[in-house]
């Protein structure tokens, strides 16, 4: 409601902080918003002041080019979530217009419920192939912007700038891949290997601020990987009951 939106962009200036929210995921969602306001969602957040210190949309898929232009103009990012835009046929979201423009962009995953898989190799895939397929142009969307999406930019987007990459005094937040792996060879254009044919099979190891979660198909993370499946069926079965 523009009730609780107004809230949030008494927040956004008390605290002088930037909002995130869902933006232009849907074709109808942006046809309402212009039927209710006479302005699109991004026009209507920016004029209601929760843009004014920064911020996100996620999916922006129905994306106009003067959204787009706002966009780049506030340095609003913008975060792709494929697999979902697909799963609930919502559409393809204009990424490389996006990038052209200069909008800084990042890719998610969104919820369970309309994704199931939470893959970042499978996001940066669809990303960069469906880019292709909406252009008709099979050069389209350079596996390398999808990549900087991913990792140094989604850090950025989130606010933690001390995580985009791998420098003294910076977190060590990584990923380590097993080159070995034959998706993986030959090794001529890393980039494209990561976001072609990349699969959670390639990781070896995950570390965020230098602790080591996952290591060679063995977890750390305080808890037994077999107790949280166990407790998630208990759950899952109580619901659907």
């Amino acid at each position: 409601s523009l009730q609780r939106m107004e809230y949030m962009a008494s927040l956004a200036e008390k605290y002088q902080a930037p909002c995130y929210m869902h933006c232009c995921e849907t074709k109808t969602e942006v046809e309402g918003c212009i039927e209710r306001h006479g302005l699109t969602p991004p026009q209507l957040l920016d004029r209601m002041g929760l843009f004014r210190y920064g911020g996100g949309g996620f999916h922006c898929v129905w994306m106009s080019q003067e959204d787009i232009e706002l966009f780049a103009r506030k340095g609003i990012y913008a975060v792709t979530n494929p697999a979902s835009n697909v799963k609930l046929a919502s559409g393809i979201a204009p990424v490389d217009k996006l990038l052209a423009a200069g909008v800084p962009m990042a890719i998610g995953t969104d919820g369970a419920a309309s994704n199931n898989a939470l893959d970042m190799f499978r996001e940066m895939s669809l990303a960069c192939v469906l880019q292709k397929l909406r252009r008709e142009d099979a050069a389209a969307c350079p596996a390398a912007d999808i990549l900087y999406a991913a990792c140094s930019a989604g850090a950025r987007a989130m606010g933690l700038p001390d995580c985009d990459c791998l420098a003294p005094g910076k977190y060590a937040d990584l990923a380590v891949i097993d080159l070995s792996r034959p998706s993986m060879r030959p090794i001529i254009a890393p980039a494209e290997n990561l976001v072609y044919s990349g699969s959670k099979d390639c990781v070896r190891l995950t570390m965020v601020a230098g602790r080591i979660l996952y290591e060679n198909g063995e977890f750390h993370v305080g808890e037994s990987a077999e107790r949280i499946i166990s407790e998630a069926e208990k759950y899952t079965k109580e619901l659907i009951a």
